[in-house]
C-alpha cells in the first residue's frame, strides 16, 4: 500500500500471500553447479555425499574409511566407493537502489516492490539449503553480504533489506562485472532493476556473468505509469537521479512518441537477454507478487526438470 507513491512504514517485506505460494516451490539451477554443503543441485565432482556413484580400484593413499568391505569379502578385491557429491547453490541477490527506484505513483515503489520479490526468493533458497547473498547497488556498490546458508542468515538479509533507500546514479553494468569476480565458484544471480542505464552496456555485463559460468535472471522492475504513460494532465516530471532536473509538459503530446521509445527498450532488453542465455522476467509493480514469482517459477521448474 502506498500515499502518493510512499510505501506505508507498516507494510512488510515478506508478502504472505506471496511466501504461502511459493513454499513447495523449488528453485533448481539448469546449469550444474559447484558448492560445498550438501543440498539438492549436483556437482561434477566426487566427494562425500549420500548418493552413490561408482567403484573404484583402490589406490595407495586412498583413505580406509572409503573401502566397500562387502565387496571386498565378496571379491577378494579392494574397491573403494565413489558418492556423487550433492551440493548447494550459492545465490546472489543484485538490488538496484539508484535514485528511479524510488518512482511509485498509484502502486508502491519499485525498490519496496523489489526488495519483497528479494525477500520471498532469499527465504525460499535459504528453506531448500541453498547459500543466499545480497548487492545493494546505485551509482557503486553500497552493501554486500556474501552467501550463506544457514536459517539465521535471512534476518541478516532482510535488516539488510530494510535499511535500502533509493538514491544517487545508476551504474547497474559496472557493478554486475565487478560482482562477477567476487563469485568465485559458479552459482546464480538475480538481478532486480529498472534497467535505467545504458541497454547494451547491461546486456554486456550479464552476458560477462554468463561467459564466467554464472546463471543469471534479470527481474526487471517497472511501475505501470512507466509503461502506459497514463497521464491525463499538464504534469511536472522530475529526474530521481539528478537533482534539479524537471520539465513541465503536457503527457497528450508526447505519449505515442514515449511509448514507441519504451517499446524500443523492453524489446531490446528481452531480445538481448534471449541472445545471451539470460533469463527475462518483467515485475510490473501493480501485478500480485506471488502470481508473479509463482508464474515464473513454476514455468522454470517445469522447464529444468
Amino acid at each position: 500500500m502506498s500515499v502518493n507513491g510512499q510505501a506505508l512504514p507498516h507494510a512488510d517485506l515478506l508478502d504472505p500471500m506471496a511466501m504461502s505460494r511459493l513454499g513447495q516451490l523449488e528453485l533448481i539451477a539448469s546449469r550444474i553447479v559447484e558448492g560445498f554443503l550438501s543440498g539438492k543441485h549436483r556437482s561434477p565432482y566426487k566427494g562425500s555425499s549420500v548418493e552413490f556413484a561408482e567403484h573404484r580400484h583402490y589406490s595407495p593413499g586412498d583413505e580406509t574409511r572409503l573401502i566397500d568391505w562387502r565387496v571386498l569379502a565378496r571379491s577378494d578385491r579392494c574397491y573403494i566407493k565413489q558418492f556423487e557429491e550433492e551440493t548447494n547453490l550459492k545465490c546472489l541477490l543484485v538490488l538496484d537502489a539508484s535514485g528511479s527506484m524510488g518512482f511509485g505513483h498509484s502502486t508502491v515503489t519499485k525498490l519496496r516492490y523489489a526488495q519483497m520479490a528479494s525477500a520471498c526468493l532469499a527465504r525460499m533458497m535459504l528453506h531448500q539449503q541453498d547459500a543466499v547473498g545480497l548487492a545493494v547497488v546505485d551509482g557503486s556498490l553500497r552493501t554486500f553480504i556474501p552467501p550463506r546458508s544457514r536459517a539465521s542468515h535471512f534476518r541478516v538479509l532482510v535488516e539488510a533489506l530494510r535499511s535500502v533507500v533509493a538514491v544517487g546514479p545508476t551504474s547497474l553494468a559496472g557493478e554486475l562485472r565487478e560482482l562477477g569476480k567476487r563469485l568465485r565458484r559458479r552459482g546464480m544471480i538475480f538481478v532486480l532493476s529498472d534497467c535505467f542505464d545504458d541497454v547494451e552496456g547491461t546486456l554486456n555485463a550479464l552476458h560477462h556473468l554468463r561467459l564466467r559460468g554464472h546463471e543469471t535472471i534479470l527481474f526487471h522492475t517497472m511501475a505501470p505509469e512507466e509503461l502506459s504513460f497514463a497521464f491525463s494532465r499538464w504534469s511536472r516530471f522530475e529526474c530521481l537521479e539528478t537533482a534539479g532536473h524537471r520539465i513541465d509538459l503536457d503527457p497528450s503530446a508526447i505519449r505515442k512518441e514515449y511509448l514507441r521509445r519504451v517499446g524500443e527498450f523492453l524489446g531490446r532488453l528481452e531480445a538481448g537477454c534471449g541472445e545471451i542465455g539470460c533469463d527475462y522476467m518483467p515485475l510490473e509493480t501493480s501485478r500480485p507478487l506471488a502470481e508473479v514469482l509463482g508464474h515464473y517459477l513454476s514455468r522454470r521448474a517445469a522447464r529444468v526438470r
